[in-house]
């Protein structure tokens, strides 16, 4: 049932930008241009500041977005970005972690001792 809620709510989301108009969609692309990156050097307040100027909560767009073939956590945990991957647990539905594999995951590549991993475990 949750997994019908994420994917209803993504799609509204991803509709709305769809049918808005070009330049509310060329900001959002710009607004969350380097979100990547930021995760990657572990710039959370940059991160937080991304989703805030795009208006938007990280749960609502968490499966849309993949850095490097993987999701925010996973990408966090091999760049070694504790402070950002935390926020992202944070920020994400304790639920989400119980069927996402993440801590297997993390445990399975050698990052079961991370903050990262950590964070989704006390979830």
């Amino acid at each position: 049932m949750k997994f019908v809620t994420t994917l209803l709510s993504v799609s509204l989301i991803l509709g709305g930008i769809a049918f808005s108009t070009p330049a509310k969609s060329a900001d959002m692309a710009s607004v969350l241009a380097g979100f990547c990156d930021n995760v990657a050097t572990d710039n959370k307040s940059r991160v937080r500041k991304k989703l805030k100027e795009a208006g938007v909560k990280l749960r609502h767009i968490y499966d849309g977005i993949t850095c490097g073939g993987e999701n925010l956590v996973r990408y966090a945990m091999t760049k070694n970005a504790q402070g950002a991957g935390e926020f992202i647990v944070k920020r994400m539905p304790a639920s989400h972690f119980a069927d996402s594999g993440d801590l297997d995951w993390a445990n399975a590549n050698g990052h079961g001792d991370s903050e990262i991993a950590k964070a989704i475990k006390d979830r």
